[in-house]
């Protein structure tokens, strides 16, 4: 009987989609701080779709993404629907200022202004492609040249959609230096509508960033407390604006994924300390491996800072000692680790005691104890099984 009447509107449907879409975004923003390159926030649903934090020597910056899905897979985004242009105008005096400033890419451009020198770059992130004059006028922008015709018509307009915003008047350099900052990312595969790439390509990044053998169950439980913790920081007015206020409601920081990868933060943080560029890795693969022998998180925690004080003697002597000594040490550390792990993976903490006895006094008996403990040596055992497995 439903099927015999069309729907007088379905536009709530189309947007729960779009909103997914955002928090399949959102998600995959927030996978990138695992990668422990600049990236250390991703703020949901404030200012913008969501909002990048990043972090280097000059301070923070922020990245602006607006997401937008189209369920027609063909279609190609028009100057008129990303910019508010109208294309066949000849006249270009006659472009609407309003509609530009009311556009999608117009209010983009708005954050470069509001946020100024902190903001980094705004992104226009869908899943689809753009028309062929929406990329004339990108391949402008980007290339620093700005002849192209609707190029100078954002230039010309520029001071005029922000009026509130900007105070003096920006030079045109100033205003070329705002638009470079407009970014495109097109074709996005996990935005896709019926053809979900979602899973597989937020496994893959687990993978790459903090995981080595996830299974397929594990994958989803995690996905699904990633994807639900992106929804819980999208939701609720945010009542008062502190900055408190916004990492408690709205940030997602390493914190919250350790939490659902269930890595232990205290053995992450001693892992850092080492300088570990793998961290996440390297505190998932330990953890993995000693509870799956049934350590406690004490134990997990006490071996990340074994691996610490390997890594820092192991830096700190590799210029010292010579190297056929450093390698002999090694090898003989690995031989042990090889000789301990268990066929299922695991490796048992109490089991290694008497084997790292042993080779300390191979290692007295021939001359290659150095400064090393039997501590130093339970690092070191770890970090060849990070080695290993990275």
């Amino acid at each position: 009987m439903l099927e015999k009447k069309k729907p007088r509107e379905q536009s709530g449907r189309h947007s729960f989609a779009a909103y997914r879409a955002q928090v399949r975004s959102a998600a995959m923003a927030s996978l990138s701080i695992l990668e422990n390159d600049g990236i250390d926030r991703v703020y949901c649903d404030l200012h913008d779709d969501f909002v990048i934090r990043k972090k280097d020597d000059d301070g923070f910056s922020y990245v602006f993404y607006q997401v937008k899905t189209n369920g027609k897979q063909n279609h190609n985004w028009t100057l008129n629907e990303l910019f508010g242009l109208k294309a066949k105008t000849k006249d270009q005096k006659k472009q609407c200022t309003e509609k530009i400033k009311n556009s999608f890419i117009g209010k983009l451009l708005l954050h470069t202004v509001v946020f100024d020198n902190y903001c980094n770059s705004v992104v226009f992130q869908t899943n689809i492609n753009n028309g062929d004059d929406v990329e004339k006028v990108i391949e402008d922008i980007e290339a620093g040249a700005f002849q192209n015709k609707f190029s100078e018509v954002l230039i010309d307009r520029f001071n005029k959609c922000f009026p509130e915003e900007v105070s003096n008047e920006l030079s045109e350099d100033e205003i070329k230096l705002r638009l470079s900052k407009l970014k495109f990312e097109t074709d996005v595969q996990y935005l896709k509508s019926g053809d979900d790439n979602f899973e597989p390509i937020a496994k893959n990044a687990i993978y790459k960033f903090s995981e080595v053998d996830l299974g397929h169950t594990e994958t989803r439980e995690i996905l699904m407390k990633l994807l639900e913790l992106v929804e819980n920081k999208s939701s609720g007015v945010i009542a008062e604006l502190t900055q408190e206020s916004i990492e408690q409601y709205a940030g997602i920081a390493i914190e919250d994924l350790l939490s659902i990868l269930s890595i232990s933060k205290d053995a992450y943080n001693n892992l850092l300390e080492s300088g570990d560029s793998k961290v996440i890795k390297s505190a998932s693969i330990i953890q993995r491996t000693l509870s799956s022998a049934g350590a406690s998180i004490e134990e997990v925690e006490y071996i990340s800072r074994c691996k610490t004080n390997w890594d820092l003697w192991h830096r700190k002597n590799r210029h010292v000692l010579f190297e056929f000594d450093l390698r002999s040490i090694n090898s003989m550390v690995r031989e042990l680790l090889n000789s301990s792990i268990r066929s299922d993976g695991s490796l048992h903490l109490a089991s290694l005691r008497s084997p790292i006895k042993d080779l300390v006094s191979k290692l007295e008996s021939e001359d290659l104890m150095y400064d090393l403990n039997p501590e130093l040596i339970l690092g070191g055992i770890f970090a060849e099984l990070v080695k290993g497995k990275s």
